[in-house]
């Protein structure tokens, strides 16, 4: 997960942490990050901070020269002094927190994240927190004080929107899931 992560210039300075990705609906490429800038990397950068409200820019995920415990960037953060002028304006619909709709209506979840292949930046999953009775209807034990995570691919997604919409039911869909976090095996007595 890429979220809250520190994003760090070259020069080892921390510009702030990733807040949110955008994403491109029609190809599933995650197309921009955006940082919540620390306070620091504003007023290095000579914007101007509103009261009690952190600044969040977006740049173009080329940017990225690395991902790991921190996102390092291709360049020094006194290079992004234009940074009103290359960031971008997000426009695709938030998708975080969005509930995930079967095909018949049946209400699955609610998305939490992604699944992205930092290689080429492709989205191939939504990260979905199952509703308690989708995650019995699938056959999962409820966990006491946690959630069951599955991983829903996106080429099942028909339509982003208010909801998320897949193509399939609650269902069919149980072949194609994967399991993430907090969920316990089918199998165990």
């Amino acid at each position: 997960m890429l979220e809250g992560k520190k994003v760090v210039g070259t020069e080892g300075y921390i510009l702030g942490e990733i807040e949110g990705i955008d994403i491109d609906l029609r190809t599933w490429e995650a197309n921009a990050f955006c940082v919540s800038l620390s306070d620091e990397s504003t007023a290095e950068l000579g914007l101007k901070k509103t009261f009690l409200k952190k600044i969040i820019v977006c740049f173009p995920t080329e940017l990225i020269k690395a991902v790991g415990e921190v996102i390092t960037l291709k360049e020094p953060i006194r290079n992004l002094e234009d940074i009103e002028k290359r960031g971008i304006i997000v426009s695709s619909p938030k998708l975080k927190g969005k509930k995930v709709i079967g095909a018949k209506g049946f209400n699955i979840g609610e998305v939490e994240g992604f699944d992205i292949e930092l290689a080429n930046w492709q989205v191939t999953g939504l990260k979905v927190v199952l509703t308690d009775e989708a995650a019995t209807e699938l056959g999962f034990k409820i966990p006491f004080l946690s959630k069951v995570v599955v991983i829903i691919p996106t080429n099942i997604v028909s339509l982003v929107s208010n909801f998320v919409t897949l193509d399939e039911t609650i269902q069919n869909i149980e072949s194609i899931i994967e399991c993430i976090k907090s969920c316990q095996k089918r199998n165990q007595n």
